[in-house]
């Protein structure tokens, strides 16, 4: 962790990023959720010298073999707001636009 945030190499720090797990970076950084919803949660860290981290926490609503729910952590950009912004923006749209009527 203490590697990931003193690399200065932006490009280099994403990468050490990804090898160690998004979710797994934001438990250990204490990263809080700025804002959840019954779709997701949204968290928000911020990176010295670069721009902060926002990710959005979401459930896949298939169910795995086991019965469990598989949770995905999506970067956003870091003007995200709320878990209906970082979702629509996945899909290239505006969370007012963004109404679907099935989630799988």
């Amino acid at each position: 962790l203490k590697h990931i945030t003193t690399e200065t190499n932006i490009e280099v720090r994403r990468v050490m990023l990804e090898r160690f797990g998004f979710d797994r970076y934001l438990i250990e950084m204490g990263a809080l959720p700025i804002h959840a919803t019954d779709r997701g949660t949204l968290y928000r860290c911020e990176i010295q010298n670069d721009e902060p981290l926002v990710m959005v926490r979401v459930q896949n609503n298939t169910p795995e073999a086991d019965r469990s729910f598989k949770h995905y952590t999506l970067r956003v950009p870091p003007a995200i707001a709320t878990v209906d912004d970082a979702l629509a923006w996945g899909f290239n749209l505006l969370a007012v636009d963004y109404q679907p009527v099935v989630e799988t």
